[in-house]
């Protein structure tokens, strides 16, 4: 099986689009993807463990749509 990175947003790496298109460097600091550095600030390996989940970050600049993160905000 194929080892699979999962980044801090919660996405594999390989699906997200920003990754793809080289706008993301897996996970670390980035002009593109603010997520990495937030989560290493707060010293959580994934976005989903954070309390703020989803935050402005997200609905900014993340890889999810507005309604999955509503979704998950409860809204």
């Amino acid at each position: 099986m194929k080892n699979i990175k999962i980044g801090v947003c919660g996405l594999a790496c390989s699906k997200c689009s920003k990754f793809k298109e080289k706008k993301c460097p897996g996970c670390q600091p980035s002009e593109h993807c603010p997520l990495p550095e937030c989560a290493k600030n707060k010293d959580l390996d994934f976005c989903f463990d954070c309390k703020d989940f989803p935050c402005q970050l997200h609905y900014n600049d993340g890889p999810f749509n507005k309604e999955v993160l509503d979704f998950h905000k409860g809204e």
